[in-house]
């Protein structure tokens, strides 16, 4: 049986950066942009991994599957609170434009109610409250992660026609990043910081995405090599190796 990645049913996003031209350097719209699609695809690939073993989740595993069940839905939720009470009120600050991001939040809304549903069922299955079903888990996400995926695709494109807004817009981007970087303890260390580890192919168009995020070397190092241990059993399920590297999912062949 051939080996199974992460990399399907749900479709990873292609960045801005890497459809320049050979010559063309991507000015901050673009940088943004980028940065947003490599966030999503952490998203998508988790997805991935969740949609592919949960049919093949032994009794054993149950619990950790499900706790990274539970930090996937988090890591959502963090991503799209972030968005709605900081990025979206800093852009429409910056262009003078009132509800210029409301398109996406409208899509925000549009998902919401299945994934509470899901998290409901995750929660209801590590208290013991119900049994783990990988049908009723799958019905779920079918349910509505169509919809949130093309609500990641869609968003790319609205942070690149940002760019008519230039003059307003200088030195967004760093703006929105050191935003970002003040809400990232609330996923924790042991838990949120090592699932971007997780979830991330270096290797990813080329590996020209193996610097993201953009973190100092040292911490880089310490989450791979000392944090990844505490929740080990957690990242069994995760797309990316303890490297960054696409590994094939713990799916039993024949």
């Amino acid at each position: 049986m051939a080996k199974i990645y992460a990399d399907h049913p749900f479709q990873l996003l292609s960045t801005p950066t890497y459809q320049l031209g050979q010559d063309e350097k991507p000015d901050e719209f673009i940088e943004a942009a980028t940065h947003m699609a490599l966030a999503h695809n952490l998203m998508i690939r988790s997805l991935n991994a969740i949609y592919l073993q949960a049919p093949h989740i032994r009794p054993e595993q149950h619990e950790p599957f499900l706790h990274f069940a539970e930090l996937w839905y988090k890591s959502i939720e963090h991503h799209h609170r972030t968005e709605e009470t900081i990025f979206f009120p800093i852009l429409e600050e910056m262009t003078g434009v009132k509800g210029i991001m409301e398109a996406n939040s409208e899509q925000h809304d549009a998902f919401q109610s299945g994934l509470k549903t899901f998290i409901n069922y995750v929660r209801r299955c590590l208290s013991g409250e119900t049994e783990y079903n990988s049908n009723e888990l799958l019905q779920i996400l079918d349910d509505f992660a169509p919809v949130m995926w093309k609500h990641l695709e869609d968003e790319i494109p609205t942070f690149v026609n940002l760019k008519q807004y230039s003059e307003k817009l200088k030195g967004f981007h760093a703006r929105l990043s050191a935003e970002a970087e003040k809400t990232q303890q609330e996923l924790g260390i042991l838990a949120g910081a090592v699932f971007v580890m997780a979830t991330h192919d270096v290797d990813y168009e080329n590996g020209i995405h193996a610097g993201f995020p953009p973190i100092p070397a040292a911490i880089t190092w310490g989450l791979r090599n000392v944090a990844w241990w505490a929740h080990r059993d957690w990242w069994a399920f995760a797309p990316c190796d303890r490297l960054g590297k696409m590994r094939p999912l713990d799916i039993p062949s024949g």
